[in-house]
């Protein structure tokens, strides 16, 4: 019995920037995508953020 599953990107990682990623590209019908986790997803580093998640957006602001 082959277990074999074919698709075009893979995706490791279902926090948020895995998921945002998966949705980017969902829009494209010619792709099929896998999102594969180590975990539920209530169970990563991204649900227990809770809104503490920030990102350099300027190119004044230094890191």
């Amino acid at each position: 019995m082959s277990n074999q599953h074919l698709h075009d990107i893979l995706i490791i990682g279902s926090g948020a920037s895995g998921l945002s990623l998966s949705l980017q590209l969902a829009g494209h019908a010619d792709y099929r995508i896998a999102v594969i986790s180590k975990a539920a997803i209530s169970e990563g580093a991204t649900f227990y953020a809770q809104g503490g998640i920030s990102a350099v957006l300027d190119n004044q602001d230094s890191v």
